[in-house]
């Protein structure tokens, strides 16, 4: 018994002299994108100084997953090196690259991230070391409604309306080929900019049958990235009955016009009857 305690004393006197000999220092030299975008991936690269030193033995890194960021698939939460191994071109630094999800909940601001280090198998022991992650929401929101359309014209008005809190920039609007929806000409329109709030609309040239309308907008937001937003817009025939071309030709215009024939036809057959009567008359009286 005594033995077997002399030995956890050894064994504990080694991991503290290791501990002091192995300082493991990570920091955080690459964020990209700078600001973080909530629902999308940054890729973080970090610096772990100190894994130079044999009498590290074996160093283990953990990634700390804790809202609002977590590891995207293909990247493992501990990664391990012996002590004594670096990669070459970064003189005695361990490089790790992590590509991280940012929860789309996440609010605007410096968001918490941790990694723990710690040497051999002893966790217990782990050193937490944070880090300020910068999270910007960038993007922004759109509503898309059918403001107008003419049968007769085939005529479709779309109505924009930024609700978001960011502006847009280079915007263009486009309704794809579908079913219910030909349109006729540019089937992209090129809006430009609409700050946060603002509203527009845009004409297209489309015959339109009832159905859902898919409109795909883009837009550049405020790091100048390229976004998408697809929406789904109802169209119905019946509530745009009044505008279809009707025939200028009513029932009761027939009617005047049938009238109005048969008193020039009447007025032929009296006047052939008195020509008729004047032709007799004439004869009798050369007879």
């Amino acid at each position: 018994m005594k033995k077997i305690l002399m030995m956890l004393a050894f064994s504990l006197l080694l991991i503290q002299l290791s501990s002091a000999v192995c300082t493991l220092t990570p920091t955080l030299i690459n964020q990209d994108p700078v600001s973080a975008v909530p629902g999308e991936v940054v890729k973080l690269l970090f610096q772990i100084s100190g894994t130079e030193n044999p009498e590290c033995g074996t160093i283990n890194l953990e990634f700390v997953e804790d809202y609002p960021f977590s590891l995207e698939p293909g990247f493992s939460k501990v990664e391990k090196i012996q002590g004594g191994t670096y990669q070459r071109d970064f003189n005695s630094f361990w490089i790790v690259p992590y590509k991280v999800r940012v929860d789309s909940n996440s609010l605007d601001g410096d968001q918490k991230l941790s990694l723990k280090t710690w040497i051999n198998s002893d966790s217990q022991l782990a050193k937490i070391s944070d880090f300020n992650i910068s999270v910007h929401e960038v993007r922004t929101d759109f509503i898309i409604t059918l403001d107008s359309y003419s049968f007769a014209t085939n005529k479709l008005v779309l109505g924009i309306v930024n609700v978001g809190e960011k502006n847009a920039q280079s915007i263009t609007v486009e309704v794809p080929e579908q079913e219910n929806a030909k349109v006729e000409g540019g089937r992209v329109k090129i809006l430009g900019e609409l700050g946060s709030n603002e509203d527009t609309t845009v004409t297209f040239d489309a015959a339109l049958k009832s159905g859902n309308i898919i409109v795909n907008l883009e837009y550049n937001d405020e790091i100048s990235e390229r976004r998408k937003v697809s929406q789904e817009v109802a169209f119905s025939e019946l509530a745009f009955e009044n505008t279809k071309v009707k025939s200028s030709v009513s029932f009761g215009s027939i009617l005047i016009w049938l009238i109005i024939i048969g008193i020039i036809f009447y007025l032929y057959l009296q006047r052939r009857k008195r020509l008729k009567h004047q032709k007799m008359r004439l004869q009798k009286f050369n007879n």
